[in-house]
């Protein structure tokens, strides 16, 4: 008995498994059964960028499982989409990117054929009303494009960078080698804080501000009309310091420790002075107070149309105070020096803070005309 059992055992296992292998070829070969949406329908993005997030499917076979190895065919009306043609992976997946045209709907199909078609649905909204979202110690890759917001002639991306605490020092960087590089600086209510050309080695630009804590817009552009192309964009802390006669901007409302030094710019014969830029419009008030034992300070402030003119000074022993209102926007230029010849050493500049309204201080979330850069003229003389 004991044999006997011992041969049918392994009887019954092969004849099970050779059920289950017969069960199985007789589903017959896979086909495909399903094309469905898996993300990125539905978006929204600024005209002449890509949309934030991919465009996703799936294909499904006749077994229910995901199929791998189906061609998907991409379409797009308002908008370019790429690549055109995609194959899904082991998921059954495949995706496309879609960079939109101008303001307005957009539909990217995708087909399998011998299947059918799904559509995806998008709007293009003005590029002159958003704000990408940027921060410091971000770097962010951009390209300026034909549907991007258009200023005056010039293509310009519009980022939002929040500043934190009190004030920061940044360095806000575009670098390019597709187009000559140039920043425009805004607070988000729209008022101009300044911009910058070239870095003094190439043709990208560096722009270095003692920035109040506050949220600020940056606007990616080009030095000529029309240039598009791609960039990278970044911000960073730096040093307050003043170093080599580098161009500093400044916002009302911050305090900095600085140093008069020989590698600063010169004033003739063996005077030294440290230059700072910033912007006033008409009826605003700039209050600055400098601080040092180690020189008989002076400030002086210029202002920078066609030349510099000198609109104010201070030289006052025991404190040196400046104040003016401006009669009319401009970019101005405020200097830093000594009353005696060589002198060097530690002081301290203060800003006082702008005084705002009710209505000032509820300014507008979103970037609210593309004729901004009007406001001053866009090439100003810095020095």
């Amino acid at each position: 008995m004991r044999s006997a059992s011992i041969v049918w055992l392994p009887v019954a296992i092969g004849c099970s498994a050779l059920l289950l292998a017969c069960g199985k070829d007789s589903t017959g070969p896979v086909t495909l059964q399903s094309l469905a949406i898996v993300d990125g329908d539905g978006q929204t993005g600024p005209g002449g960028d890509d949309l934030p997030d991919s465009l996703r499917v799936v294909v499904t076979g006749s077994n229910n499982q995901p199929m791998g190895g189906v061609t998907v065919t991409w379409a797009a009306g308002g908008a370019a989409v790429s690549p055109l043609t995609s194959t899904t992976d082991a998921n059954g997946k495949t995706a496309a990117r879609v960079s939109l045209g101008p303001v307005g709907s957009v539909i990217v199909t995708a087909t399998v054929a011998g299947l059918g078609t799904v559509a995806f649905y998008a709007t293009a909204v003005n590029p002159c009303s958003w704000l990408h979202a940027f921060g410091v110690g971000q770097s962010v890759n951009g390209i300026l494009r034909q549907y991007d917001c258009l200023s005056n002639g010039f293509f310009v991306d519009l980022y939002d960078l929040p500043v934190g605490g009190a004030q920061q020092t940044l360095s806000i960087t575009m670098v390019s080698n597709a187009l000559d590089a140039w920043l425009d600086v805004f607070t988000l209510a729209g008022s101009y804080v300044g911009s910058n050309d070239d870095d003094a080695a190439s043709t990208n630009s560096r722009f270095k501000v003692v920035a109040a804590g506050g949220e600020y817009v940056i606007a990616a552009n080009s030095f000529d009309p029309g240039e598009i192309g791609p960039y990278v964009l970044a911000a960073t802390p730096t040093s307050a310091s003043e170093e080599n006669c580098e161009e500093v901007w400044l916002t009302r409302g911050v305090t900095m420790g600085q140093t008069l030094a020989t590698t600063d710019c010169g004033a003739g014969g063996s005077t030294y002075r440290d230059e700072f830029w910033l912007v006033l419009y008409a009826g605003e008030n700039l209050d600055v107070a400098e601080t040092t034992t180690a020189f008989d300070a002076t400030l002086q402030l210029y202002r920078a149309r066609s030349t510099l003119t000198l609109v104010a000074s201070d030289d006052s022993v025991g404190g040196t105070h400046l104040t003016y209102t401006a009669d009319s926007a401009a970019v101005y230029q405020l200097v830093a020096t000594t009353m005696t010849p060589g002198g060097q050493g530690a002081y301290t500049l203060t800003l006082a803070p702008p005084v705002f309204s009710a209505a000032a201080a509820t300014g507008p979330r979103m970037m609210a005309s593309p004729g901004l850069f009007s406001r001053l003229p866009r090439r100003h003389l810095k020095r």
